[in-house]
């Protein structure tokens, strides 16, 4: 309460360091990950991954929409993998805030232990997808994204 008195963004970065370690925790998946950054920031947010053609869009609202059109550069973003294979984007032009910036950091934290747990179990083979199969597999993901997912 009183860093919230002291520093409001800093309050605010506090909150979001803990939503995105509790989802980590929790294991949870790139879906919800992406909702989180949408609902956080108040602008959709979406991930992509070209390669894996995996493709998924979350409304501010929480809802999900998909598959989504192409992102626009200006948009805030951030590379998920080194290569810049996976992308997170927040539909947000411009120059990110204190709360974007710091949701960008740690939901791509996130994603990146999501892909790390689904793409490392084994060699992948020409065709396989873990990451669309944990969308797939994923409880919390809506139909439409899994219906994308099955057809990947």
């Amino acid at each position: 309460m009183r860093l919230a008195a002291v520093d409001p963004d800093a309050s605010a970065a506090v909150r979001v360091i803990r939503y995105f370690d509790r989802l980590t925790e929790a294991g949870a998946g790139l879906e919800a990950i992406v909702r989180g950054a949408a609902v956080l920031t108040g602008c959709a947010a979406r991930l992509t991954d070209d390669e894996r053609r995996l493709a998924l869009r979350v409304e501010p609202d929480g809802r999900p929409v998909g598959p989504p059109g192409p992102p626009d550069r200006a948009w805030l973003s951030a590379d998920v993998e080194p290569d810049g294979g996976a992308v997170l984007w927040l539909e947000h032009p411009g120059v990110a805030g204190p709360v974007e910036a710091v949701v960008l950091e740690r939901a791509v934290a996130a994603a990146r232990v999501v892909l790390a747990r689904t793409r490392g179990r084994a060699p992948a083979r020409a065709g396989d997808d873990q990451a669309a199969v944990e969308v797939l597999l994923d409880p919390g993901a809506s139909p439409e994204a899994r219906r994308h997912a099955a057809r990947t």
